[in-house]
């Protein structure tokens, strides 16, 4: 039998409000992006709403390394700050059982990568960018952490690292984080939209607020 992990979903989660959104933001009040960029991507945006969460054109053609030093500085300032310390103290609990802990987020990754150092999380799952010539295409890397995909990037971690996902916990907010919490034994809906609520309650699944 592999080993006890818990699987913690970020925003909404782990930390009030949504990260990337927060580093957006965060690269307009610092001057990094132009007001006509930004006008093109939300134009971009209204013109394809479905695929809003793949849509990653603002960072095109920005450093890739400059770039992550920007998103480590906003989650210093911005993101830190919202981190819930009820959601600290039950990740600690399932530290100290000796149970590994995965973030499993489709934020960007550099953005979160501080996060896993804070917290000691063995794994990070997270949205990769392609790059070209050391700056981003604004397109991303392999699979996109949201919904069906996290599950079938939980279930190939679990088999690489000799995972038992049965005997492990997740943590979601979103209903986008249902097939998450359908793969573990012990799923858990944290703050939930009044979407998850209802199938928490129907399945009679944990319901926590951080």
């Amino acid at each position: 039998m592999g080993e006890a992990a818990a699987i913690f979903d970020v925003d909404g989660t782990l930390v009030r409000g949504g990260t990337e959104r927060l580093f957006f933001r965060y690269l307009i009040r610092t001057g990094r992006l132009s007001p006509g960029r930004v006008l093109g991507f939300l134009l971009r945006l209204a013109s394809s709403p479905k695929s809003r969460y793949l849509n990653k054109t603002y960072l095109a053609g920005m450093a890739a390394a400059e770039t992550a030093d920007l998103g480590h500085r906003c989650f210093q300032e911005i993101i830190l700050p919202r981190l819930s310390s009820q959601a600290v103290t039950c990740l600690k609990a399932h530290q100290s059982r000796g149970q590994k802990i995965v973030l499993l987020t489709g934020s960007l990754a550099f953005l979160v990568l501080p996060l896993q150092e804070l917290l000691g999380a063995d794994w990070l799952i997270a949205t990769e960018l392609a790059r070209c010539d050391q700056k981003f295409t604004g397109e991303i890397k392999g699979l996109h952490p949201r919904g069906e995909n996290k599950r079938l990037l939980l279930e190939e971690l679990a088999r690489h690292q000799g995972l038992d996902l049965s005997s492990s916990s997740a943590y979601g907010d979103h209903e986008e984080d249902i097939p998450l919490l359908e793969c573990v034994g012990r799923p858990v809906a944290v703050n939930p939209t009044r979407f998850l609520q209802r199938v928490a309650q129907d399945r009679h699944w944990p319901i926590e607020h951080f």
